[in-house]
């Protein structure tokens, strides 16, 4: 009798890595639903005689005949598609009561169906946003939109020096947006005990005061010391304890442990163990982009004085996380793809629908936006775009609905760059129309 050897490698069941032909369908399902709800209700509207608008039981009954449609789905597809007719349905209804008094019923209907057909145009773009087999990706809307935001936000380069120059350079009009990358709402989920070290958290508050203290402390009162790589040079160093010693009794934060870390994370190092100074590559890019001052000294000591704000610490935090993306918190990761999906996702519905559509708060519902945003990001982690840990990415819905509703409180530099993205939009669609025109010539 023969026996089979068992095997001692034991393996830690876990989540299944997830393929990109395992979440585009997903992505699609709800998109897929909501488009033909849409043009079913334009296709009745324009069937309908205008005076009939007056009456609202009519659109009523036409609900109530749509939805008692035998449609075979699963029930999470069945109660979102009643919901969705239902909300379509509803804004319709208090449209017009709204403005039968004051304007043309039959101009009422026109503005109906142009709002219903710029959100299946929308819808059209969104259901088409990436190419199933990932072939021809430059010719994507996802591909290029991931890098339009990537290049401002989340640059990539070879060294820190290229990554913090890139988001320099964009500064002037994103700043806002390139902080709010890092300062991810559900920092207190981080992990307080035994913490990676490795990983890159986001900035939470108390990091955020202690950037700003470093900053005024530089500014208004620096001592100076030797510059280790470079004779003849004095860099400002402030005390160690002068910035940390307040935080150390309430601590609650991982990285607020880790002095060494969170220093390297905004280009300074421990100095002699006492004081904190800027890195060799730090000073490089600070002398170059003038926030350092040279001035020479009695002794011909070249003393270099610190002219520099919050900003200048962010943006490395920024570039150095960039530089590792590999290596960030499981919170970063869904803070930054989260924030990814939502830009991408309202600057295609800012391209796409009027300020004045009646339809926009569907499309920026808790509910839709929990059906389709999840994925998005999943996408979005893949290799050829960010390329983060998808695995990361959390299916919790408690989690998604506290996520999307930090999300939706946009500060005004968000929407000056969706606006940004859409108007990104009709270019590359002018782009992409006049090559085919040109290919079918040739």
């Amino acid at each position: 009798m023969s026996y089979k050897q068992r095997s001692t490698r034991r393996v830690k069941r876990g989540r299944k890595r997830e393929k990109w032909t395992d979440i585009l369908p997903r992505y699609l399902t709800f998109i897929s639903h909501m488009r033909p709800i849409l043009r079913e209700t334009r296709r009745i509207i324009i069937n309908l005689d205008a005076d009939l608008l007056y009456d609202t039981e009519v659109l009523d009954r036409i609900q109530q005949e749509e939805e008692k449609r035998n449609i075979r789905m699963v029930r999470a597809l069945s109660e979102f598609s009643a919901l969705y007719r239902s909300n379509v349905y509803e804004i319709i209804k208090d449209f017009i009561i709204k403005y039968r008094e004051n304007i043309p019923i039959i101009d009422i209907k026109d503005y109906i169906l142009d709002f219903l057909y710029e959100s299946v145009d929308a819808l059209n773009v969104l259901r088409h946003i990436t190419n199933p087999d990932e072939h021809n990706l430059e010719n994507t809307y996802l591909y290029q939109l991931v890098k339009f935001i990537e290049e401002k936000l989340f640059p990539r380069g070879v060294n820190l020096k290229i990554i913090y120059n890139k988001l320099i350079q964009h500064s002037p009009d994103l700043y806002e947006c390139q902080r709010h990358l890092l300062q991810t709402h559900t920092y207190y989920r981080e992990k307080l005990q035994s913490p990676d070290f490795f990983e890159i958290p986001g900035i939470t508050p108390k990091v955020y005061q202690i950037i700003n203290n470093i900053t005024s402390l530089y500014n208004l009162d620096p001592n100076f010391g030797k510059f280790p790589e470079k004779n003849n040079y004095e860099i400002p160093i402030i005390l160690k304890n002068d910035i940390f010693l307040p935080y150390i009794d309430s601590t609650a934060n991982a990285e607020e442990e880790a002095i060494e870390k969170i220093a390297e994370r905004i280009g300074l190092r421990i100095i002699d163990g006492i004081f904190l100074g800027p890195a060799e590559d730090f000073v490089e890019i600070l002398l170059e982009n003038n926030f350092l001052r040279e001035t020479e000294q009695s002794d011909k000591t070249i003393r270099l004085y610190p002219q520099f704000s919050n900003e200048t610490l962010i943006l490395y935090y920024l570039a150095f996380a960039s530089q590792r993306r590999g290596f960030l918190s499981k919170e970063l990761i869904n803070w930054i793809s989260m924030n990814f999906a939502f830009l991408i996702y309202m600057g295609i519905l800012k391209w796409k629908l009027s300020d004045e559509n009646i339809f926009y708060s569907i499309f920026k519902d808790l509910q839709t936006n929990e059906k389709v945003l999840p994925y998005l990001m999943k996408l979005i982690c893949f290799p050829n775009y960010v390329a983060l840990d998808k695995m990361k990415i959390r299916d919790s819905v408690q989690y998604r609905k506290e996520i999307f509703n930090f999300i939706g409180s946009q500060i005004d530099n968000l929407k000056y760059f969706i606006n940004e993205i859409a108007r990104y939009c009709e270019k590359f669609e002018y782009k992409k129309s006049k090559k085919v025109k040109k290919e079918r010539v040739e």
